[in-house]
């Protein structure tokens, strides 16, 4: 018998960052955006409200991405814009509004399937805060 190792490119790595927390979040969706719908033009005629909970940053951070992908699954929603998000770092809650429209006026190929914790970081840089994901595509 014989095996070998073949490459595979299963996951998207993201990178984001922003001078606060809510800066940054916003950027890891905008990334999310891009991977999603590969730089399509989203007009931002409908708004969402996203409110979502967590037990810590990480778990704030991915409750609050997996929402696009269930917008996108589950309504039909793209999203183009994201507006003011509030993170209350106490309680880990996050609010926030989305502006797009319905998925059925683009063409698109959805490369995103899932969020993942491997590898995901939420930290202050140098006075920034960044974070890192990795999404299952």
């Amino acid at each position: 018998m014989s095996y070998e190792f073949l490459p595979h490119t299963a996951d998207a790595k993201i990178r984001a960052e922003g001078r606060t927390l809510e800066e940054a979040f916003k950027q890891a969706a905008l990334g999310l955006g891009e991977l999603m719908y590969g730089g399509v033009k989203v007009s931002s005629t409908k708004v969402r409200k996203i409110s979502v909970k967590g037990h810590d940053l990480e778990s704030l951070l991915l409750e609050f991405l997996e929402e696009f992908i269930f917008l996108l699954e589950a309504k039909y929603f793209l999203f183009g814009k994201v507006g003011k998000i509030k993170i209350d770092k106490s309680k880990f809650t996050l609010e926030a509004e989305v502006w797009g429209d319905s998925a059925s006026r683009y063409k698109f190929n959805n490369k995103a399937k899932a969020i993942t914790y491997h590898e995901m970081l939420i930290k202050k840089v140098r006075g920034k805060w960044r974070i890192e994901f990795v999404v299952d595509i």
